[in-house]
């Protein structure tokens, strides 16, 4: 895709909104427990690879299983607030496949015997994305973490951990 054309800088700005609706679906989806949002993100089939933080073998499933698996992993935590990064990078392969690599800080808040907690992830997401018939969407995600900060217990509650 040439740079200056106008099919371009529309798709670019489509894949941007992509990329940020990620993560405010998912918020959003923790507040409301409606996941319709995050799971529109996606194209019917998707591969999601989480294997750097969970351990174990990326996924592939259908978008409308995102919904539970985003509403399991952060049941422990009261709130998520993922602030995305401006500085999204964009690669078109050809003009309907992309990759898209993005920073963010992803709050996760708990109580501890009704003290708030904190436990912060910095990740870098990459998002292999085709445009469908619906719109630019996500058909593969790697979750990539490279720091976190806060109360650890944090870190083990979205490993699965509760307390009793």
């Amino acid at each position: 895709m040439k740079g200056q054309d106008l099919q371009y800088v529309l798709d670019w700005i489509a894949v941007q909104e992509l990329v940020a609706e990620y993560g405010q679906a998912i918020d959003f989806g923790k507040d409301t427990g409606d996941w319709s949002r995050w799971v529109n993100c996606f194209t019917p089939k998707l591969v999601a690879d989480y294997t750097r933080l969970f351990g174990g073998e990326p996924i592939t499933l259908a978008r409308e299983e995102m919904g539970k698996l985003g509403s399991d992993a952060l049941a422990p935590y009261t709130r998520v607030q993922h602030a995305t990064a401006n500085t999204v990078r964009t690669h078109f392969k050809n003009a309907t496949e992309a990759q898209v690599m993005a920073y963010a800080d992803v709050g996760h808040f708990f109580s501890l015997n009704g003290v708030p907690q904190e436990w912060t992830l910095v990740i870098r997401y990459t998002h292999d994305v085709e445009k469908t018939s619906e719109g630019w969407k996500i058909r593969k995600v790697l979750l990539d973490p490279i720091h976190h900060r806060g109360n650890l217990l944090g870190a083990e509650f979205v490993r699965g951990k509760r307390l009793v």
